[in-house]
């Protein structure tokens, strides 16, 4: 950052009048007035003007220098802000530091970033190794008084000082648990303190104006320089005395949970203005504290913004609003790409007030202050929406939290439901250790009580798991409620108070708290809320869910299928069911050449021999690059690690002798591609793109084609990486684990990562396990085709003249993700079943037939095998689903049974390709599976800051894929351009129209209930 602040002093005007201006023109007009009271002690503007000017001398002669950081050890009193004064005076940039809420390694923290070796104090203290500069020591009562040349020198020094020069640098609590310091300049406070908009903390000599802020909170520089420059008085208090000094103030300027420990008594009458900040007000303290004499304001600004840009009166029943913008600011919407403005989105801020940016911190400075049509902005990471009353704060992106697989706003959900119950005045919400946690006040509040209240009246994931009910809450040395001291309270605190589980029932098992951990790391809750009776589908389990915990218990030589762990559900019946491993060893895959394909690898690499376009998957991934080092030379080491640790990537595939064989070696067929602007940028991508359809169009089908990778870099700004592979290398589940690795990779980190996992070893798993069960195999398929003749082909309708190979048919269909979820759990079935069940009913309307098949497209991790959930490369499998319905069956009795069938064939699903000899496939060729279902509700993949594009020609005449997509429900019919566009466009919103009535049916339903929606 010494580059930015040199940059800003050579370019920047020079200050025409800063804060210390202002107050010297108070103390010449009103040199007896009161600056400051504190504890039956005052302080005049005159005292004030001259005590600062002799620390600014004294300060000087020991070193310091203008433009110089320095940190300040103080707490409330008179002292404080003389010290102040006296750095602003040498031209100085003050660093404060709480000496009395402060620990000493947060102290140490700070002056490590300020990296200055002495240490301006107020208290008597000391650091062990940094010098101490006393407040006592400067105003020594034998220290000279200021000469009229000394004076002239420290006004000279103001003359020099430009726009952009610190006022002070204010340490907030940073993400990486060090405090991260923001630098405010002299111009964004000197134009704050001279504002005269609506709602404007409007201070005459004659007002009184709280100061309970701690001297490191910003509030507290918005305060005093408020009040100061236009010649108020500050009434400093402390915790002991603030109920005594807050009544004689005429403006109080706190924190909605300070105002909360206040008693709106007549004692206050004398209060004609309350300002509150740093936390959303409720209505209930608005109603209580607004009065005809007395008015209340909600002002909003974050410390990037200089304290405040915007402050709205608030009304009893009105709404809460962020109203009147300081002069010169902008508050905008933008969208998640942070390029339109939209009616909710992210507040941005544009304007004077913008901080210089962090200390010694550019890639945070340019992460979090950005350009925009050539005006520098800063995004705040609050969330607000506009309507005709204004803006309203909706919440802080990081109190948007994810319970129980769904988006949950503590601030305007949570809290709300818990202040709705009677007796309750303040609520607190987080996210703890995979649990909603809540707290209340007062004590005496009946949490059972509430507990049922809330049950009764919002959705379950609005529950707090764990509620506790105390007398206070414990707040922050800014006035704000204390969530890490609370979360301490939840340590401290006997397990016996969380609610909202089971009773646990006394088990002698040795292995039910492995199972237990298993759920709990699942599911990502605390172990003590998983009970023997904790349900695995009520918890929102599905099938990558149990695929995770079964590798779990593997890796603790325990046993147990994805099939029984949704049959047995229970914590305490998976216990029961639960196979010991006793040799792990009995299976030793060999590396090298002969190894076998598996079935599936089999099937696809036949697929793409007779049609050569078949099963390549084309991705592109796109990030911004103008705060990290992501480039093309980056991507490329990243990918030759990968190469090097997923054997799959160094194989050759040989369908003609059934085999596969791993080298040591690879090549990676790589392009780099460098533009200089957004327009070559797009040019070059689609250039990419057209030559690599060409490519595959040419390619003969066998042998397959290498991985192709090429990056386009517009160095500074973007990058996109491509890449086209055979679906052999790549399925869904590996690519979320690709993904995840790369980024590992790329921040250093690559000796975290776990041990890859062989392809090849797995092959060799499944060529024994099918050499010793092949008699089951193959009975299993003969019993299970024999519903095949019944099926018949879809009725669809047919271009006449098919202009492309394939299509796309797409819509955000009305179903939500929590409906979807909710009526899932209620039936205990995972989503899955409700969305083959959906499109089974619709295949039946369009085959008129009630026996219907598709192909289920697996993560293919349900396998027996040590830590498959980790392998990289194809090994998902495509699951044929054949349905038998009965319109006369309720549709609970349906899904229920249609969940025992898929798991019941997804056992066998590594060997689906035996159904073709089982059905005598020459005779359906024509059919063979019109359609495929692809569900990524649930898929395990972070794209993190990439933005992912994925293509694939559809490896079925209809392929179904339902995604989540906001709140709700996406879907897309990828299909053979044979069919009419139109035709499937019916097609898919059929299917929506029997998904939606299948989740809002009732128990008493039936399937034909179902499909009456169809006609």
């Amino acid at each position: 950052m010494a580059i930015v602040e040199a940059e800003s002093h050579h370019a920047d005007p020079p200050l025409q009048k800063c804060v210390l201006d202002l107050i010297d023109q108070q103390a010449d007009q009103d040199p007896d007035g009161i600056v400051a009271d504190f504890q039956g002690n005052s302080l005049t503007y005159s005292q004030l003007r001259d005590a600062s000017i002799r620390v600014a001398l004294a300060l000087k002669e020991r070193g310091f220098k203008p433009r110089d950081h320095i940190p300040l050890l103080t707490s409330m009193g008179p002292e404080m802000l003389v010290a102040v004064l006296g750095i602003l005076r040498l031209g100085a940039c003050y660093c404060p530091m709480d000496f009395n809420a402060w620990n000493s390694s947060r102290v140490l923290a700070t002056l490590e970033a300020v990296q200055s070796k002495m240490v301006f104090s107020t208290v008597d203290t000391t650091i062990s190794g940094y010098d101490m500069v006393h407040m006592a020591d400067l105003l020594r009562p034998d220290a000279l008084t200021a000469t009229i040349s000394e004076r002239e020198v420290l006004a000279e020094i103001r003359k020099d000082m430009k726009v952009s020069d610190l006022i002070y640098i204010i340490f907030t609590s940073g993400t990486t648990g060090k405090p991260k310091g923001v630098m405010v300049s002299h111009g964004s406070a000197a134009h704050l303190v001279q504002q005269n908009f609506p709602g404007a903390m409007t201070v005459h000599p004659s007002t009184r104006v709280l100061l309970f802020f701690s001297v490191a909170f910003d509030g507290c520089a918005g305060v005093v320089f408020s009040t100061i420059c236009h010649g108020g008085t500050l009434a400093m208090a402390l915790p002991a005395d603030v109920l005594d000094v807050a009544p004689t103030c005429s403006t109080l300027v706190v924190t909605p949970s300070i105002l909360s420990t206040f008693e709106p008594s007549p004692r206050f009458d004398g209060v004609r203005e309350i300002y509150m900040g740093g936390e959303a007000p409720t209505a209930a303290l608005i109603d209580a504290w607004a009065t005809p004499t007395r008015k209340i304001y909600n002002s909003y600004g974050p410390t990037e913004c200089t304290t405040a840009v915007s402050v709205a009166e608030m009304l009893p029943g009105g709404p809460i609003i962020l109203g009147n913008i300081v002069s010169g600011v902008e508050l905008v919407l933008l969208d998640d790409a942070l390029e339109n403005e939209v009616d909710e989105g992210e507040i941005c801020i544009r304007g004077p007030c913008l901080a210089i940016g962090y200390l010694n911190n550019q890639k945070l400075t340019q992460e979090k202050f950005f350009m925009r049509n050539g005006i520098r902005h800063y995004r705040t990471g609050d969330l607000a929406r506009r309507d005709k009353y204004g803006l309203h704060f909706v919440a802080r992106v990081d109190r948007l939290v994810k319970n129980r697989g769904f988006l949950v706003n503590l601030e305007t959900e949570v809290e709300p439901a818990l202040r709705s119950f009677p007796g309750v005045n303040r609520a607190a919400s987080f996210m703890h250790r995979g649990a909603l946690v809540a707290f209340i006040s007062p004590a005496d509040v009946d949490t059972d009580k509430l507990q049922s209240h809330l049950r009764e009246r919002y959705d379950k994931f609005l529950v707090p798991d764990l509620l506790f009910a105390v007398q206070d809450f414990p707040l922050t040395s800014n006035g704000k409620v204390d969530t890490k001291g609370l979360k301490e309270l939840v340590l401290a605190t006997n397990a016996s108070t969380i609610t909202d589980i089971d009773n646990p029932n006394v088990s002698n098992s040795a292995t039910l708290p492995v199972v237990a951990e298993a759920f709990a790391v699942v599911f990502d809750r605390p172990v003590s809320q998983i009970t023997p009776t904790t349900s695995f589908v009520r918890l929102g389990g599905h099938s990558l869910r149990a695929v995770k915990l079964a590798s779990f218990l593997r890796q603790h030589k325990l046993k147990v299928s994805v099939a029984d762990i949704f049959l047995l559900d229970t914590v305490s019946a998976i216990d029961q069911a639960l196979v010991s491993i006793k040799d792990d060893a009995a299976f030793k895959p060999t590396h090298g050449t002969g190894i076998p394909l598996t079935d599936h690898q089999a099937e696809i690499l036949r697929e793409t021999s007779e049609s050569p376009t078949s099963n390549y998957l084309f991705h592109s991934l796109t990030r911004d690059i103008t705060s990290d080092n992501v480039s093309g030379e980056t991507l490329r080491k990243a990918w030759e690690l990968l190469f090097t640790r997923h054997s799959v990537f160094r194989t050759a595939f040989d369908l003609n002798l059934g085999t596969q064989t791993v080298h040591n070696t690879f090549k990676l067929n790589w392009t780099d591609i460098r533009v200089s602007n957004q327009e070559e940028f797009t040019a070059a991508s689609e250039s990419e793109q057209q030559r690599m359809w060409s490519r595959l169009r040419l390619h003969k089908g066998s042998p397959i084609l290498e991985p192709q990778f090429w990056v386009i870099e517009l160095p500074g700004e973007k990058v996109q990486l491509s890449w086209t592979m055979h679906h052999i290398y790549l399925d869904a589940f590996s690519f979320g684990t690709i993904l995840a690795e790369m980024e590992v990779i790329l921040q250093g980190d690559e000796n975290q990562l776990p041990p890859a996992v062989s392809l090849a070893g797995l092959a060799q798993f499944l060529q024994q396990k099918k050499r010793e069960n092949l008699e089951e195999i193959q009975k299993f398929w003969g019993d299970y085709a024999r519903p095949w003749p019944k099926l018949k082909i879809l009725n669809l309708p047919l271009e006449r003249t098919p202009s492309v190979s394939w299509s796309t048919w797409e819509s955000d269909s009305v179903v939500k993700k929590m409906a979807l979820d909710e009526f899932s759990r209620s039936r205990g079935i995972s989503s899955a079943m409700a969305i083959y069940t959906a499109w089974g009913l619709t295949l039946s309307k369009y085959s008129a037939s009630d026996t219907v098949a598709m192909k289920a497209s697996v993560s293919g991790r349900t396998i027996d095998y040590p830590s498959i959930d980790n392998i990289v490369g194809g090994v998902n499998g495509r699951c044929p689903l054949i349905l038998q319905l009965d319109r006369n069956e309720l549709i609970s009795n349906a899904l229920t049974s249609i969940q025992r069938n898929f798991h019941k064939v997804n056992n066998f699903q590594w060997t689906y390709p035996e159904l073709r000899g089982a059905i005598g496939v020459e005779q359906y060729t024509s059919y063979w599976l019109e359609s495929q279902v692809v569900i990524l509700l649930d898929m395990p993949v972070e794209p993190g800051p990439w933005k992912v594009v994925e293509v694939q020609k559809p490896p079925a005449p209809l392929v179904l894929g339902v995604v989540q997509r906001g709140d709700g429900v996406n879907i897309r019919i990828e299909f053979d351009g044979k069919y009419s566009f139109q035709g499937v466009e019916q097609l898919g919103k059929a299917f929506i129209a029997v998904l939606k009535t299948l989740i809002d049916s009732t128990l008493e339903a039936r399937v034909q209930d179902i499909a009456k929606v169809l006609g």
